[in-house]
């Protein structure tokens, strides 16, 4: 059978391209469909935990993105005339441009004083062009020891200050990015026109941009960068143009037929399917490389063209099914992330291109090399013979291999559970970017760059002038200000002890939340009245005061620190307000829990798709014992790969979730090949001779498959975008790791356990 579908291959070989370019072009067509989601929250499943706290949170208090400029006067002092006047000029511009809700900073802030029963509620500087040089220092004490701007406005030395920027995007595309735009050229007109200050700009708004442009960054330089070097290095190799345009043609329709169908299929992007076309490339390189080194091993033996690709087609017919079939399985197991969509499209849109990469393969790929001109180079024959030797040196030493290989396999793995579940999207951008820096001096200096959020809702309205809750507020207040990390907590018990102090001459024993609720309510319309617009208290209550809401302030922590303190919190509302009870919610949280939830849900899609191959290998290879025996080459390289990367990072997270659904198609690809050939060698020689067959037609294949593909992924590795880089690194390490134990590891345990079960065979 696969002699006739092979030879109806070349025999048609015009019809074949004409049909594939007909079924491929018009499902291209379909990129044009394709829009790229700017929005953060498509990252989470609508049944996300931590999404649906937010949402509950924003329909409460409405949704708020924000960007957040920091300046920092080189002579260490934002109380200065020219640096206020600075920060109200752009406090005053930024009302002016779109989407903006609302904006704070020292200059705007409303101070409040009394005057007998009267209350005042002002600008802290009405007017920075105005001040006189003893206003500065009043000015400087006020803001020092004002806790509703402490750490948050500005920082406690004085040195830095802080200009926030709530923002609310209606849905459409874009708005985030020119926002986003808007605020860097601000930045780097407020440094050209200022030489004296330094200007830092970061928040929600900033980063959700700085993904999606790094991201796209990507696809245009570091993609095609990676496809420039494979391309080279298997002219190198292979020493044969028309192969390697057949493969670029062949990888192309694939890519472009996979990326049109979502396009039909109306899928929204995000940033991380950059990744696709990279996937992609590993799974029609792959498939390429093994008919193309079959094809030029035969013509170098005297065989024509079309009999040495009949004959290369009829050799990897089943290998390349399996690994297609395998690789399918791999990617589809994403699915298991029902919590990440884009990581399940990923896996949905690769595994439809495996499929299609299956098919071209056998088809358009031999049919299109049958059509170029061919010139083989002689080279290639050396390294066959290195194979030869090479195979003879494993079985000389295939105990002490077994051994050693199995050893090293079993103390990687060992290291592997060691990694930490670290993810801080701050650090997803490298050290020297934009983004990194300003994000990193605001950390350091006024903190904030994590958030949990609470709406605690009294379930009645103007429930939040009750006592009683305003006193379990402060308390809850009070326990976060005295946990570790967290720099600021906003709430507004805080306005209420301001005013009753205010209200009472002044005096310290008054800051505290007032004692009985007409009073509580009294201050709060007096307060309300006197605010202007745009500076109310929509952003802290409920529209019927049934709720206040908490912003808690913490510098960027690891996983397990934030998840901690949330831990904690949630722990302390269930014994002091059962009745207030809940997560807490940021898109900050959401980021870390998710990470956790992709590296599980990854390990476990993993191993779903083993389990699956390995009984496809069985059925494949009519046996349980091959079956089984791949089991250990296919599994090592992901697990041993993770303890490869504990010693050289010790921190795995969302970047990596993807890795080992990438890599599992390479890994299988590389054992079902080195098995095919040994079963078809098996039949009629000894286990040796078959592992040197093996290694003869095959070997070559593997290596160059391998180091086109390390060399490509490390490529991705220098991208400025954790999202690319850690995976370009992993997955040239597992590929590596792959290799090697399919070359160290796999020969030695089918010698020995072929000789065993012969034993076994006889004993009996």
């Amino acid at each position: 059978m696969s002699a006739r579908f092979s030879q109806a291959v070349i025999a048609h070989r015009w019809l074949v391209v004409f049909v594939t370019l007909l079924i491929c072009l018009p499902l291209g067509y379909g990129i044009k469909f394709l829009t790229i989601s700017q929005e953060s929250r498509d990252m989470f499943g609508p049944k996300n935990p931590q999404l649906r706290a937010f949402e509950e949170l924003e329909e409460t208090f409405t949704r708020v993105e924000n960007v957040f400029f920091v300046l920092a006067p080189k002579e260490g002092d934002i109380f200065t005339l020219e640096t206020l006047s600075v920060i109200e000029t752009l406090t005053e511009e930024a009302w002016t441009t779109e989407y903006v809700n609302r904006v704070d900073s020292i200059t705007n802030h409303q101070h409040t004083a009394a005057e007998g029963d009267d209350l005042l509620v002002d600008k802290l500087i009405p007017l920075a062009d105005n001040l006189l040089v003893q206003d500065l220092d009043r000015i400087r004490n006020i803001a020092l020891n004002e806790p509703l701007i402490l750490n948050r406005l500005v920082s406690g030395d004085g040195r830095v200050a802080g200009i926030n920027i709530d923002l609310h995007f209606d849905g459409e595309q874009d708005q985030a990015v020119r926002k986003a735009n808007w605020a860097w050229a601000k930045k780097e007109q407020l440094m050209r026109d200022h030489d004296w200050l330094d200007v830092y700009v970061t928040g929600s708004t900033m980063i959700s941009a700085s993904f999606a442009e790094t991201g796209l960054r990507d696809v245009k330089t570091q993609t095609p960068l990676m496809y420039i070097f494979v391309i080279t290095l298997m002219i190198i190799l292979l020493r044969a143009i028309s192969g390697v345009i057949a493969i670029v043609v062949t990888t192309f329709l694939t890519l472009v037929s996979a990326m049109g169908l979502a396009g039909w299929l109306g899928l929204s992007l995000t940033p991380i399917s950059s990744n696709i076309p990279v996937i992609i490339l590993t799974v029609v390189v792959a498939h390429g490389i093994h008919l193309m080194v079959a094809y030029y091993q035969r013509l170098r033996k005297g065989l024509d063209k079309n009999t040495a690709l009949i004959e290369s087609i009829i050799a990897n017919l089943q290998p390349i099914f399996l690994t297609s079939v395998s690789t399918a399985i791999g990617f589809f197991s994403l699915n298991v992330l029902a919590d990440v969509p884009p990581i399940q499209q990923i896996g949905n849109i690769v595994g439809f291109a495996v499929c299609l990469a299956f098919f071209l393969s056998l088809t358009f790929l031999p049919a299109f090399t049958s059509i170029l001109p061919n010139r083989v180079g002689l080279s290639s024959s050396r390294s066959e013979s290195f194979m030869e030797k090479f195979a003879d040196w494993v079985i000389r030493n295939r105990n002490g291999l077994l051994v050693g290989t199995s050893l090293t396999a079993f103390f990687l793995m060992s290291l592997a559970p060691l990694n930490i579940v670290s993810d801080q999207f701050s650090k997803y951008f490298a050290e020297g970017t934009s983004i990194r820096t300003d994000t990193d001096f605001t950390d350091e200096n006024l903190g904030g760059l994590y958030r949990i959020e609470y709406s605690l809702d009294t379930k009645k309205s103007q429930g939040v002038t009750d006592p009683d809750y305003l006193n379990t507020v402060e308390e809850f207040a009070e326990w976060y200000r005295e946990q570790k990390h967290v720099t600021h907590v906003n709430t507004y018990t805080d306005v209420l002890k301001q005013l009753n102090q205010r209200l009472n001459r002044n005096q310290e024993d008054y800051y505290k939340v007032p004692e009985t609720k007409e009073l509580s309510s009294q201050y709060l319309l007096l307060y309300e009245l006197s605010l202007p617009l745009g500076l109310d208290l929509n952003n802290m209550l409920s529209f019927d005061k049934s709720a206040s809401r908490m912003i808690v302030s913490l510098p960027s922590l690891k996983t397990y620190e934030f998840i901690e303190i949330q831990e904690k919190a949630k722990n302390w509302l269930k014994e002091n307000s059962p009745d207030l009870f809940q997560e807490g919610s940021a898109l900050s949280l959401m980021f870390t829990h998710i990470g956790i939830r992709t590296m599980l849900g990854g390990v476990k899609g993993a191993f779903l798709a083993l389990i699956l191959i390995t009984i496809a290998l069985m059925i494949s290879f009519r046996s349980i014992k091959m079956g089984l025996v791949s089991v250990l080459p296919n599994l090592l390289p992901g697990a041993t790969g993770f303890g490869v990367w504990y010693l050289l990072s010790g921190e795995v997270g969302f970047s990596l979730a993807m890795v080992l659904g990438i890599t599992m198609g390479i890994v299988v690809d590389d054992t079902v090949h080195f098995l095919t050939k040994y079963l078809r060698a098996r039949a009629t020689r000894s286990p040796e001779d078959a592992v040197r067959y093996a290694f003869s037609s095959v070997g070559v294949a593997l290596a160059i498959t391998t180091l086109v593909l390390v060399v490509g992924f490390s490529m991705l590795g220098m991208s400025d975008f954790k999202m690319n880089s850690d995976p370009g690194y992993m997955v040239g390490i597992v590929i590596t790791i792959a290799l090697i134990f399919d070359f160290l590891l796999l020969p030695p345990l089918l010698i020995n356990f072929d000789k065993f079960i012969y034993r076994q065979a006889n004993s009996g």
